[in-house]
């Protein structure tokens, strides 16, 4: 698929996103939150139960304009004591994650045109210690490739982790879970896919 083609794909995606119902976007995001809780719940008690590390740690994006909804995920986990880090940009398209929580002070980033939480900031070895990671996609295949916003961030992020990684699940709306992305070397492929009907698990990942 040449780069004009990928970038048609995206800006499908991105127009059909926008064009859904803010009604139906609540409600979807709704049923993503209640997935997210699930999963972590059960990631928790199969720890507990095979003596694993569980550090009560999730990595998720803030979301903006017509993105699945991550604020009642948010502020639901910080009222149960989990640690909630989101990414902020860095230069050079990198990634770096400062902890989140209500009350957190923002101020606009350096880099890109969006709103960040002030805090110390920490670089990919924090993942180490996190549980799960909710990777933001335009649409995403049941491999577990992904579609983004065509920045590479997150594939620059998602290549830069090391053994102990933590799981990665793409997080989209019911209709942007595709037969299959475009693809290229540089892409990497998340552990899971969450849409609004529950947990996918990529088609090559032993979990």
């Amino acid at each position: 698929m040449t780069d004009a083609e990928k970038t048609g794909f995206r800006q499908e995606y991105r127009r059909r996103r926008r064009e859904l119902p803010a009604l139906e976007r609540a409600a979807q995001s709704a049923a993503l939150t209640d997935g997210a809780l699930k999963l972590l719940a059960e990631r928790k008690q199969q720890a507990e139960n095979t003596g694993q590390p569980w550090h009560g740690r999730v990595a998720s994006v803030m979301s903006y304009g017509a993105e699945p909804d991550t604020g009642q995920l948010h502020a639901r986990l910080a009222a149960e004591g989990v640690e909630v880090y989101v990414p902020v940009s860095l230069p050079q398209r990198q990634l770096g994650w400062v902890r989140w929580f209500p009350s957190v002070a923002m101020e606009r980033s350096a880099v890109a045109p969006i709103e960040e939480p002030v805090g110390e900031r920490f670089g990919v070895e924090l993942m180490s210690r996190v549980d799960v990671v909710f990777v933001p996609a335009q649409a995403v295949d049941p491999a577990g490739y992904r579609m983004g916003q065509g920045g590479g961030y997150y594939d620059r992020f998602l290549a830069q982790l090391s053994e102990p990684t933590p799981l990665t699940v793409a997080v989209v709306y019911t209709h942007e879970l595709v037969e299959r992305v475009p693809r290229d070397e540089m892409d990497r492929p998340t552990d899971a896919v969450l849409t609004p009907e529950g947990l996918h698990w990529s088609v090559r990942t032993e979990h």
